[in-house]
């Protein structure tokens, strides 16, 4: 008698789809409040980009966006690389309930933090004429760039806060401190202070954003750290840098793709350009927006499952996820691909010529969502060394794309060079998991991985 294999077939596909579901449905639990919460830090940075751009105009948005791409870089030195590492040891710390570890990792983390922003911020505020007049030839940037250095230190500490807070499995909070919190306090005060003092107005709202953000941390901390007391502990300071200085490697070139269109279209074109450039850039991170908040849910589980050997897991858990957020993201490229121009409309005159460079660099970024989480895994499994010289050789080539691309196309070479920069360097990145881990992150058909059993 023939043996019936159907029904065995279909138990199995029924069994992986089950299984899947159960996945979904984990982590989108998870990833529930904290999609709603990064939706509206993405709706709050959106609301801050149209009260710049309606408020200040092309030039005064650029003389802004200028300034907090010099701060950016400073505060990414004054982190130290310590973002990850902060998010790597306190996950792997408090799943294993050791809080004297988490003690020493938050004080070390911290206290090397603030000592390097203090130095950026003395050099930043000490050099905002020379920078302003020499690099920029824009010798009015000078107050706006001093004032704005004295952000740098509770911006950085704002961030590692939030990624502490992600290794505590707190994702709601870290969301709160890290995406909402400063957008939020910005548009308070903005409405009231640009009007009055322009683009000063707009900086000193941020410079008071970043310190209220960073009181709220403080706040969660404490809350969520019953254990810890107050008293420093001693840290392992050599083991916090050997990790963390490579992932500032990571986060230096990251921010020279993400600035290098900033600062090159100031030389060859004008503040003008980088106003409406660092409009259409921001307004394409939202199709992105989504890997942040899934991210932010499993980034600490993928450091939790490497720590336990438990790769199949690891696998399943990012390969879900990444069906997640290209579900998720779709809507938005579809918007600014097919409707550039109308979503351009909301900032004010001027800005709707940068419709085709939204078209491109939405492209680019929904790439960079249906690669996977690729960096975090890396990263979290201790391979920020490979993360680290990939992104460099990407933000090599990037300048090299925008010096060539810029002088002829403009705006539109800008959104070129990052979009192709950003997709490639994702690409590499997914078969450099692949080849190290096994693990598959893009959006497969079910049964296509290694480990994940489906």
């Amino acid at each position: 008698m023939p043996i019936d294999t159907t029904k065995g077939e279909r138990t199995n596909l029924f069994s992986a789809v089950r299984n899947q579901y159960k996945l979904l449905e984990e982590i989108l639990s998870g990833t529930g409040n904290a999609f709603a919460l990064k939706v509206a830090g993405a709706g709050l940075n959106f609301g801050v980009s149209v009260l710049l751009a309606r408020l200040l105009g092309p030039q005064g948005t650029g003389l802004y966006f200028l300034a907090l791409s010099s701060i950016n870089l400073a505060t990414i030195i004054g982190r130290a690389g310590l973002d990850n590492t902060l998010l790597r040891f306190v996950s792997v710390s408090s799943f294993r309930a050791n809080w004297i570890q988490v003690s020493r990792t938050y004080y070390g983390g911290m206290s090397l933090a603030l000592l390097a922003s203090l130095v950026m911020t003395a050099l930043l505020g000490g050099g905002a004429k020379w920078i302003s007049e020499s690099l920029f030839g824009e010798p009015s940037l000078a107050p706006a760039l001093r004032l704005m250095s004295l952000s740098i230190a509770p911006f950085s500490l704002v961030m590692l806060h939030s990624e502490s807070l992600k290794g505590l499995r707190r994702i709601s909070s870290a969301i709160m401190v890290g995406s909402v919190a400063i957008p939020f306090f910005s548009i308070s005060m903005m409405v009231f202070l640009v009007p009055q003092f322009h683009l000063n107005g707009a900086v000193l709202s941020y410079v008071l954003a970043t310190i209220l953000a960073l009181f709220l941390g403080l706040v969660f901390w404490r809350r969520f750290t019953p254990k810890l007391s107050f008293s420093v502990e001693r840290s392992d300071v050599r083991l916090l840098t050997e990790t963390s200085f490579p992932l500032l490697g990571v986060a230096i070139a990251n921010l020279l793709i993400s600035s290098t269109s900033t600062f090159l279209l100031q030389y060859w074109v004008d503040s003008d350009a980088v106003g409406i450039y660092n409009i259409a850039y921001r307004t394409a991170t939202l199709t992105s927006f989504v890997l942040f908040a899934v991210n932010s849910v499993v980034a600490p589980r993928f450091a939790s499952f490497y720590a336990e050997g438990n790769l199949e897991r690891l696998e399943k858990t990012a390969l879900t996820a990444a069906r997640v957020m290209t579900l998720l993201g779709l809507p938005m490229l579809i918007l600014f691909v097919l409707t550039p121009r109308w979503v351009l409309t909301f900032f004010g005159p001027g800005f709707a010529e940068a419709s085709t460079a939204l078209a491109i660099l939405a492209i680019g970024q929904f790439v960079n969502v249906i690669t996977g989480s690729v960096g975090y895994i890396l990263m979290m499994c201790g391979y920020e060394r490979l993360v680290r010289n990939n992104v460099f050789v990407f933000a090599f080539l990037n300048v090299l794309f925008n010096g060539f691309l810029i002088p002829i196309l403009g705006i539109n070479g800008a959104a070129i060079s990052t979009s192709i920069t950003v997709a490639l360097m994702n690409i590499v990145l997914v078969f450099i998991v692949y080849r190290k881990l096994g693990i598959m992150t893009l959006p497969l058909p079910i049964g296509r991985t290694r480990y994940a059993k489906q």
